[in-house]
């Protein structure tokens, strides 16, 4: 059964512990049904769960999402009004501007007038929206979500207009190896490469896992995990039991779902230095939901191992559920998952 096919039951669970778990699972994965999408929205939106909101991002958005975002926007306190607002901003320049009246309400005029831009400007003006972004990123005191999601916007136009040439993307990268820290041009490259779909580069982008940048690292996982290759897989196994990639690393492994991702995972495990690293790869294993897991997830509830890195009674608790499997302690990790989440 495929992955899909195991969450789906399980899509709009009234448990709160296996609604955490197949959020996280999804949480990365690139080939969500739109559908999927427009059902988890009108049950956030009807129960109040805003919060919930964020593990969105990544999925795609169709009119019926947005219609409802824009029901329950407009219902919004002031305090869950900027999780809508997030999820307004990765809707697609398209699908806004069809919306744009009522959108209007909730997305600053600079970005009305970027979509414009980007929907029917010519190409010297969507680079030049492209450069002033990044600019813009790169003297951004912090992290600036609301900018990083507009230049990606503009990055897909320049992507699927023809407008940035295999030459710039190889310049724009070797400029940025050989940096302590990417900037913003060589980031987007390299979201560029996932857009693109240039495979001759997932070598390259799998040793990336080993800096130190955050939103690098962010950029670089998703990419490869679009992929849902075994190329991908082969290239970021040598990475998976390296101590400064295993957390980007399995996640990776743990999101692309094939046969070889579960078989370097359970590699990866058996040749663990480190227990602390056990958490990331049971994480990847159990978002995997292949009876292949449960042993190494049972030997690891087994060893009591405590780590900040996951609810590992959570973990343990949903993946059986999921997998219609029984287990003695179920219900006390049901309990114990209890607990923990009340203390918060």
């Amino acid at each position: 059964m495929h992955f899909l096919e195991k969450i789906q039951p399980h899509l709009l669970s009234e448990d709160i512990h296996i609604k955490q778990f197949v959020l996280q699972a999804l949480r990365d994965f690139p080939n969500i049904p739109e559908e999927w999408t427009v059902k988890l929205i009108k049950w956030m939106v009807d129960t109040h769960s805003i919060s919930m909101l964020e593990d969105l991002k990544k999925h795609p958005m169709n009119e019926e999402a947005v219609r409802i975002l824009l029901e329950g926007a407009k219902a919004a306190t002031p305090e869950q009004l900027h999780m809508y607002q997030q999820l307004f901003a990765v809707v697609k320049p398209e699908l806004a501007m069809k919306y744009k009246g009522e959108l209007s309400a909730f997305l600053p005029e600079d970005v009305i007038r970027l979509y414009d831009i980007l929907l029917y400007g010519d190409e010297r003006q969507v680079w030049m929206e492209y450069s002033r972004l990044l600019d813009a990123l790169d003297h951004s005191e912090e992290y600036n979500e609301a900018l990083f999601q507009q230049t990606k916007h503009t990055a897909d136009v320049l992507a699927k207009k023809g407008w940035i040439t295999d030459a710039e993307l190889a310049h724009l990268l070797n400029e940025n190896l050989n940096e302590d820290y990417f900037n913003f041009a060589g980031i987007f490259t390299v979201y560029l490469i996932g857009v693109l779909r240039k495979n001759e580069y997932l070598p390259l982008l799998a040793g990336l896992l080993t800096r130190e940048d955050d939103v690098l690292l962010e950029v670089t996982a998703d990419v490869l995990i679009s992929f849902q290759s075994d190329q991908v897989v082969n290239e970021v196994s040598f990475y998976i039991t390296n101590p400064d990639a295993i957390i980007y690393g399995t996640s990776i492994l743990g999101t692309i779902k094939s046969d070889l991702a579960v078989q370097k995972l359970m590699q990866a495990f058996n040749a663990l230095e480190y227990e602390e690293d056990a958490a990331f790869l049971i994480e990847a294993l159990a978002h995997q939901l292949t009876d292949k897991a449960k042993p190494f997830i049972d030997g690891y509830m087994e060893n009591g191992i405590e780590s900040i890195m996951i609810e590992s009674e959570q973990l343990a608790y949903s993946y059986y559920k999921l997998m219609g499997h029984d287990h003695p302690k179920l219900e006390n990790w049901r309990k114990i998952a209890d607990a923990k989440k009340g203390s918060f």
